[in-house]
């Protein structure tokens, strides 16, 4: 996608931090090895797991223009060094500096979007992508970074731009805004994950509005403590420009979200339980009442700031009432009509691998879903009951090499939400996939409706088979991905498009 953008100079980038540099046209900045290419400038910064100065040479055989190394000290800010063809330049405190670098090399691109930042253990998806598609159904351009990918909103998952994060480092960040803007984006709404908050991914970049989901177990072989994983969460309310922030007031986090805004941030609540008299009156709002629930969709009452609005949409489950909440009152807050909204709303679609409903033959409908954590496994399975008249299976696993804690935790979930079970594989990496299961039947009460299939496509097949029309399959963890992680092989495995076959046989 760097076609899209011309070469830029960097040495007036520099100028604006101390530094002089040759009269260079380069194509981007870089802070993997692996993606320099002739005319990129290689950011050499100290990461969290590897330092980037150990890859200077490696750039430099790959062709880059120029590298900007990380220096410890004030007094080799702005040194010069050839080595080869390629000029070093010293920069003290770089990766603390890196995000106003790179938006100051592609031209401030976030000044120029609707930048919507989402954050939460559970709902980022699929609510940056209803925020894209509901701006794509009024007639604009959007853009989405996130679990998916990055690209400009088409409904299509194939069209978006693979990223290795959820959010994606400083400069691929920016060189996407820079993008969307040179498609004539007027939005990006991006996923703000808790690693990223806390690597400083997204620090200084321009966001309009702020939403939080929800906080539940998540990650915490990374932040150790729930409590730092919710002060991660929080950081988003730093970013500079921040003057709408929304907040699920169905979740206990979200008052210290609250408590922690600032006053001259603005705060929508979102609610699936409360009313407006329940609310601080300077607190603007979006509720949702008379919440139903049918074959193939729900519908709501919107109570709001904004007025009052019938929503109905194909979208499953509760838990997406509140996704579709946070993605309103974001367009509401930057100004979009809610009338113009509630009649989008009927065109909305499924997320992909987020309660994506298959429809059988003559079995009972499968779900797909990227439930992978206890709390988002158990909103799954009762908002899956909510739309089954027979019997509930579920089919899912937990990844290898990731906290254990929440595998008995997901066990006993899945046996007390869904009638039957079975217990499979999902990226088990390094670890033996029946020690993994082990963890999962932990706590199960008894072995009465448990079945451990390993193979994950037998024991999808395998429930489908046993479905009857009425009944539902949820299978659970995969969603949208495309690979299967076994040991050190990423081995393709698209969940969607198999269960989509087995949805089109006679079973």
């Amino acid at each position: 996608m760097s076609s899209l953008l011309p070469p830029r100079n960097i040495k007036a980038t520099l100028q604006q931090f101390a530094i002089e540099a040759p009269d260079v046209d380069v194509n981007e900045l870089v802070l993997d090895s692996r993606e320099v290419g002739f005319h990129s400038v290689f950011v050499a910064v100290k990461g969290h797991n590897l330092d980037g100065r150990n890859f200077i040479p490696q750039a430099i055989s790959l062709g880059a223009r120029m590298v900007l190394q990380e220096v410890d000290g004030a007094k080799e800010h702005g040194n010069l060094q050839m080595r080869e063809q390629t000029v070093i330049i010293s920069f003290y405190q770089l990766a603390a500096k890196l995000s106003h670098v790179a938006a100051t090399f592609y031209g401030m691109p976030a000044e120029k979007l609707d930048v919507i930042a989402v954050t939460g253990t559970n709902g980022k998806t699929s609510t940056v992508q209803l925020i894209s598609q509901l701006r794509y159904l009024l007639g604009d351009a959007a853009a989405s970074i996130g679990t998916l990918g990055a690209g400009m909103y088409t409904n299509r998952i194939e069209d978006l731009e693979k990223t290795l994060n959820t959010t994606p480092d400083a400069c691929q960040m920016q060189r996407l805004l820079a993008e969307f803007v040179a498609q004539d984006a007027k939005q990006v709404a991006l996923e703000a994950s808790s690693h990223a908050l806390v690597q400083s991914r997204i620090e200084g970049l321009k966001t309009d509005v702020a939403v939080f989901t929800n906080l539940t177990r998540d990650h915490l072989d990374y932040h150790g403590t729930m409590e730092e994983y919710a002060r991660a969460k929080r950081l988003l309310l730093t970013q500079p420009g921040l003057k709408q922030v929304i907040v699920n007031l169905d979740d206990i986090e979200a008052k210290n979200w609250i408590q922690a805004a600032s006053d001259a941030q603005n705060i929508t609540i979102l609610s699936t339980q409360l009313s407006s008299k329940e609310l601080d009156p300077q607190w603007q709002y979006c509720l949702a009442e008379n919440v139903a629930f049918h074959g193939n969709g729900l519908s709501f009452m919107l109570r709001s700031s904004w007025g009052n609005a019938q929503i109905d949409c194909a979208l499953l489950g509760n838990f997406n009432v509140s996704n579709l909440l946070a993605a309103l009152a974001s367009l509401l807050v930057l100004g979009h009509p809610l009338d113009a909204l509630a009649i989008a709303c009927h065109n909305v679609k499924p997320v992909a691998g987020r309660m994506e409903l298959f429809a059988t033959l003559d079995r009972g409908n499968i779900i797909v879903d990227y439930a992978h954590t206890p709390d988002a496994l158990e909103q799954a399975l009762v908002s899956a009951r909510m739309h089954c008249s027979g019997t509930l299976y579920s089919v899912f696993g937990c990844g290898g090499d990731r906290d254990k804690g929440k595998r008995p935790m997901m066990g006993k979930i899945a046996q007390q939400n869904s009638d039957k079970v079975f217990v499979t594989t999902d990226n088990s990496r390094s670890e033996a996939p029946r020690s993994i299961v082990a963890d999962i039947l932990q706590d199960m009460q008894n072995a009465d409706g448990v079945v451990v299939e390993l193979d994950r496509k037998n024991a999808i097949k395998r429930a489908i088979v046993q479905s009857s029309p009425g009944d539902l399959v949820l299978v659970a963890g995969k969603g949208h991905e495309t690979t299967q992680i076994i040991g050190e092989h990423s081995l393709p495995y698209d969940e969607r498009e198999y269960v989509k076959k087995l949805s089109l046989e006679k079973l």
